[in-house]
């Protein structure tokens, strides 16, 4: 059965009073589920930036020479910051 006020009012209507070490706890939890969000979305972040930058396959070798030249681009396109589909990248 469900009262209607909410999570914040008691039984009676009522504001809940929670002890000082259970509203910490509470702080704590949700910070911590607050960094795994963060975690995930900066996980997804990284593998589509990774898919955005250059690959080592033909039309790069053929590009820019090297695998060092190659390791350059993808360190220039990534501070660069933009999400700029490379054309030698995977994902084309």
């Amino acid at each position: 059965v469900h009262f209607g006020g909410g999570d914040e009012l008691s039984l009676y209507g009522t504001p809940k009073e929670e002890p000082p070490a259970m509203a910490a706890a509470a702080a704590a939890a949700a910070a911590a589920a607050a960094a795994a969000d963060s975690g995930k979305q900066s996980f997804i972040k990284n593998q589509l930036q990774a898919l955005f930058q250059p690959t080592d396959n033909k039309l790069a070798m053929k590009l820019f020479g090297s695998k060092k030249a190659l390791m350059k681009e993808r360190i220039r396109q990534k501070a660069a910051g933009h999400w700029v589909i490379h054309p030698c990248s995977s994902f084309r």
